[in-house]
């Protein structure tokens, strides 16, 4: 056992890295599925954002914002809590509202 930064770590036994290494991976084959779908909502996001601003409408609609949370609440089958959607869900959908700026210029289609 070592001290890092303030925090205890351990050498990791062959057997449990031999162990966590699949599991590592099936992770990393998750996050990278995670990544693809949410740039496929980023671009969904900027179609609406398009129609929104031709329309002369606000980005943020509290009410659908509630209504996906709400939404994705209930689909849950776990192991994931309503709680747990929220807290993970509700930043991400902040984070379109208030700080992606969809691309623009000549090679955006």
């Amino acid at each position: 056992m070592s001290l890092e930064g303030g925090r205890v770590t351990s050498a990791v036994p062959a057997e449990l890295e031999a162990d966590l290494q699949p599991l590592r991976k099936r992770i990393d084959t998750i996050d990278t599925q995670l990544l693809g779908l949410l740039n496929a909502r980023a671009a969904v996001v900027a179609d609406i954002y398009a129609l929104k601003r031709a329309h002369g409408v606000a980005r943020l609609d509290t009410q659908r914002t509630n209504a996906i949370l709400d939404s994705l609440a209930a689909a849950s089958a776990g192991p994931l809590g309503a709680d747990d959607v929220r807290a993970l869900f509700g930043p991400m959908l902040t984070f379109f509202v208030e700080r992606y700026a969809p691309p623009s210029g000549p090679d955006v289609p």
